[in-house]
């Protein structure tokens, strides 16, 4: 927790500016969480590339799609306004690794508490926040 998945154009991307717009985007999606950027989140924060090939991805109107950044974070922790201040900073991170144009498409799945589970365990928002809890104090 949290996941997110981006989805672009085969070719669109050189190796090292994938390492870059994973870290970037993990960073946003951190700050936008209001979660601390210690050890464990950073883990726990996982960000995959995917190259969609050629032809198998369009738009209605015939041309190759833009970028497609899904986020699933546990329900509660995106506010509309964060939401929205994630879309500027991802929008920003991907621009700047595609070009100027691109057309960019964030969603937001929220999973409820109860529905997400690592290790066999149940991931409750109580137990995150006892985490942030103790990033605070320790720092």
């Amino acid at each position: 927790m949290p996941l997110v998945e981006i989805t672009v154009p085969e070719g669109t991307l050189s190796e090292a500016a994938v390492e870059v717009l994973q870290q970037q985007v993990a960073d946003a999606v951190l700050t936008a969480m209001e979660l601390p950027r210690t050890e464990f989140f950073a883990a726990a924060t996982w960000v995959y590339v995917r190259e969609a090939a050629k032809g198998l991805a369009t738009t209605g109107a015939g041309r190759p799609p833009g970028v497609l950044v899904e986020v699933t974070p546990l329900e509660g922790f995106l506010t509309p306004e964060r939401n929205e201040a994630l879309s500027v900073e991802v929008t920003r991170h991907v621009r700047e690794a595609t070009g100027p144009d691109t057309l960019v498409w964030l969603v937001v799945n929220e999973i409820p508490e109860g529905n997400w589970a690592v290790n066999g365990g149940l991931t409750r928002r109580a137990k995150i926040g006892e985490l942030v809890a103790e990033a605070a104090r320790e720092s």
